[in-house]
């Protein structure tokens, strides 16, 4: 679309918008859920989300909100001091981090406090490293800005982490920032504290921000231990912005609480860009969150635990499948298998193998080259076991038939 104005075309539209994907996760899950609601006997394992209720004693709570008329906004809208207080014991405890409330802003979920970081420290042309396979939402908020995302790829065969080779090499004087994700979506793969120091100190030495997106730390599997850059190595943690919310860990998806936790100076941008905004996070919400990290965790405990036991599953189905090869993830609740061995005449690549499955085995996953890995599908078991067994028979018998 265009308009005619002085004897030039223009569009009426953001050029930085229109040059940017829909996320792929978001399009995937809405594409299967009008498939369902036209009859369609559909096995979803698309969505990002847990398939548990949030905890009762978290709903509770956001009841007894509304009953006692916590229904305003707040003030001051970078979060309400007692869910900032409780987020900076958390870290405390949980993470040996040491954080002032004043140092921690509650976003609408842990997507928006990585965009606003991104228009705190992003000018036109300066530059984001972003290790690949990655979230799908990374490099498109950063081109949103005007940046340059710089994509480095990783593979199964290096445990899909970054070199610390790689990333110096890769640092420019228009590079800005570093996005990290540990535990990883797609790939479920967790660095380990020596690694993170490696990293720290290419980080350090360059100046850069770290953004960390630590949303899937509670849903882990021993041996494999969450640990933050930030407390990793203090020269990177001074610049270093913590991400994380309650959407994944307590099943929070739909209260949209997040939190970003940071250097000073970085975070009174990130509240300014807020107050522009969203002005603040859902009040009742809030207070939902502040139970969930101050109540009990056994809800905590037994959703990883069922997690763990779906991971198994899938990935020996997966494994079984002839041309394809899963790594087992040490965290979040995503399958992310090799398929191209499958690539040929009747399917050439990641989108039609996953158009392929969706219309021969009725069963939704996401391609992986919405998250740069062209040679894999991402899976989610945040599904029953029944479910799960399910898919898999139905994809096993697709995959025979190609």
């Amino acid at each position: 679309m265009s308009i005619q104005t002085m004897n030039r075309t223009v569009s009426p539209f953001s050029s930085r918008v229109l040059d940017v994907d829909e996320s792929l996760t978001v399009a995937t899950f809405a594409r299967m859920g009008e498939l369902k609601r036209r009859g369609a006997d559909l096995i979803s394992l698309v969505a990002g989300e847990p398939d548990f209720d949030t905890p009762a004693n978290v709903k509770k709570a956001a009841i007894e909100a509304i009953n006692k008329g916590c229904t305003k906004y707040t003030a001051p809208a970078s979060g309400l001091p007692e869910l900032r207080q409780a987020i900076a014991r958390k870290l405390k405890r949980e993470n040996n981090l040491d954080y002032d409330p004043s140092q921690i802003v509650v976003t609408c979920g842990a997507k928006q406090v990585i965009f606003d970081a991104v228009v705190a420290l992003i000018n036109p042309g300066d530059e984001a490293i972003i290790p690949s396979p990655f979230w799908v939402s990374y490099a498109d908020q950063v081109r949103l800005m005007g940046g340059r995302p710089v994509i480095l790829k990783t593979s199964g065969e290096t445990g899909f982490r970054l070199t610390p080779r790689a990333l110096a090499n890769a640092i420019t004087p228009r590079t800005k920032i570093i996005l990290l994700n540990s535990p990883c979506n797609p790939t479920g793969e967790v660095y380990t504290h020596g690694e993170l120091g490696a990293l720290g100190d290419v980080i350090a030495d360059a100046g850069i921000f770290v953004i960390s997106d630590e949303i899937y730390e509670k849903i882990i599997y021993e041996p494999a231990r969450h640990v933050s850059i930030a407390a990793v190595h203090p020269g990177a943690g001074c610049r270093t912005l913590i991400v994380n919310g309650f959407s994944k860990a307590y099943a929070m998806t739909g209260w949209r609480v997040g939190y970003g936790a940071g250097p000073p100076e970085l975070m009174r941008l990130i509240a300014k860009v807020q107050s522009q905004e969203t002005t603040n996070t859902c009040t009742i919400s809030q207070y939902a969150a502040i139970e969930a990290l101050t109540g009990t965790q056994e809800r905590v405990e037994t959703m990883r635990a069922a997690f763990r036991e779906r991971r198994d599953l899938i990935v020996a189905r997966l494994n079984r499948l002839p041309g394809v090869t899963c790594r087992l993830p040490q965290g979040a609740f995503y399958a992310f298998p090799n398929v191209s061995g499958l690539y040929g005449e009747r399917v050439r690549n990641d989108v039609e193998l996953t158009d392929y499955l969706l219309e021969e085995a009725m069963t939704g996953c996401v391609p992986g080259s919405g998250f740069g890995s062209g040679d894999h599908l991402r899976f989610s078991y945040a599904a029953s076991l029944p479910t799960i067994h399910e898919a898999m028979d139905r994809i096993e018998d697709a995959v025979s038939r190609i």
